[in-house]
Parts: structure tokens; sequence; C-alpha cells
């Protein structure tokens, strides 16, 4: 069982549309696949058309799981989505959970502990969505998973951004003795203009970065946003977009990697 976060600091990267195209890119290419949002703003889980799970407080969730000792394993919480993968949905009593653990004993492997429930069997991937900050949740999420990918944006400021979360890996890296490995940096939401190319260019020819950016990018499409709002990945909104083929490269890039 393979576990990988998506993950960045910094907000409007498009973590989700890549945690959910590539949790079902890996879906379609045969692999059972559960997602997890753990970003308490649920954009995963409004992405898979399941906004009404945010609001069933009354019910088990993952915020009880990670804040308690909470019998039962994640896989009850997981809800099966239309398009091949099972989500453990994201609720807002996640809104807590930071403040939670806090001063929690072994807060930063809650959701380590919550994975350890699992058969190794149960499933072929688990995707984490992380929250668009550095804090124990995005640590719980780098921890539990140890393989990474980092998504950003064609500027000059995601070279800042990318610099404080590759300082927060080496960071839990040496607190915890452990690896973590960096699938990729996956250039997304890239539109087509002169600062654009003149950015992925530097970055591609950085000490250090240059085996990590991956060689091809997600491109700016509003198609992308119109499948969010319904709901819907690309796959099932229009599976004739140009992206479907990079999305497609991106699961087949992971599974290379990880097997």
């Amino acid at each position: 069982m393979h576990s990988i976060a998506v993950t960045n600091q910094k907000g409007g990267v498009g973590k989700t549309t890549i945690t959910a195209h590539l949790a079902v890119g890996l879906a379609r290419r045969g692999h059972r696949v559960l997602a997890i949002d753990l970003d308490p703003q649920g954009y995963l889980t409004r992405h898979f058309g399941l906004k009404d799970e945010l609001y069933r407080a009354e019910r088990d969730n993952l915020a009880l799981h990670l804040t308690n000792d909470t019998p039962g394993e994640v896989v009850d919480l997981a809800v099966e989505t239309d398009e091949g993968v099972d989500l453990v949905p994201s609720n807002y009593d996640m809104r807590g959970v930071a403040d939670a653990l806090s001063n929690a004993r072994n807060r930063e492997r809650r959701l380590q502990n919550v994975f350890s429930s699992l058969s190794d069997d149960a499933y072929d991937y688990l995707v984490v969505d992380s929250p668009p900050n550095l804090g124990v949740l995005t640590d719980n999420a780098i921890l539990a998973s140890r393989r990474l990918l980092i998504p950003i944006q064609a500027e000059d400021s995601s070279l800042d951004a990318l610099e404080m979360v590759l300082d927060e890996v080496e960071e839990i890296e040496v607190a915890f003795d452990i690896d973590i490995e960096i699938l990729g940096i996956v250039p997304n939401l890239v539109p087509r203009d002169g600062v654009a190319k003149s950015t992925l260019e530097t970055m591609r020819s950085t000490p250090g970065l240059e085996d990590l950016v991956l060689p091809y990018e997600i491109r700016k499409r509003a198609d992308i946003k119109y499948a969010m709002r319904r709901g819907e990945t690309l796959y099932a909104y229009n599976e004739s977009s140009d992206m479907i083929s990079v999305f497609d490269r991106l699961a087949e890039d992971v599974e290379r990697s990880v097997n």
C-alpha cells in the first residue's frame, strides 16, 4: 500500500485538482484508491460532489480519529465516489483539529496511526490532500505518507513557497529520523505566456530542482474549474480535454516511481 501526500504551504496552486485527478487516474489504471481530505476547507470533498459530508458532525469522522483514540478503522469513514475512488471526507469538525493537537503527545503521528488501522491489501494507494499551510496537519500528511507531490504555479512567488516546503521536509526528516521521497514538483495552472515559460526554465535549471520539476505541466483550462463546480474531475466532465493525457502521464509516473 503506497501513501502519497499532495502538499504546498502556498494556497491557490491547485493541490486539490492534482489530488483528485491523480486518485482517479490511478483508479483508471486498475488500482484501489483511497483519497483523504485533510484540509478543513474540504475542497477535495467538494471536488467529488460530496459537499453534504462536510456538515455531518453527528457521525464518526476523521477529526475524531485524529484527536481521540476513536475505535474503528479509517475504512469505515470512506465514502464511495462516482469515479471509482473511495474518499475519507473532511468535516467542519476538522477546523478545530490543529488547536486540539497543539499540546498533544505524538501530535504529528496521528494520521500515521489512523493509516495503521488499514490492512495492507485494503487499498493500493492512499492519496492525501493537505491544507494550504505549514502546520500540524501538513506535518501529519508528510509523516504518514513519506512520498510527496508538490504542485507549484509558474510564478516567482512559487520559488519562495517551494523553498519553505523543502525546508519543512528536511526538518521532519531530521526530527523523526526518516527519509521522505519527493516524487515530483508539478507545474500546475500554467498559462501560455512568457513569464510562465521563463519561470519554469529557471526552476528546471536550479541546482537541486532540475530532477524534481516534472518535464510537463498542467495547463490552465476553464474546464477544470467547470468540472470542480459540478463535483467532478475532467475524466467525468470532459474526457476529450487535452489535459487528460497529462493527468494520465502523472498517474503513470507515480505508479512507476513507487514500484
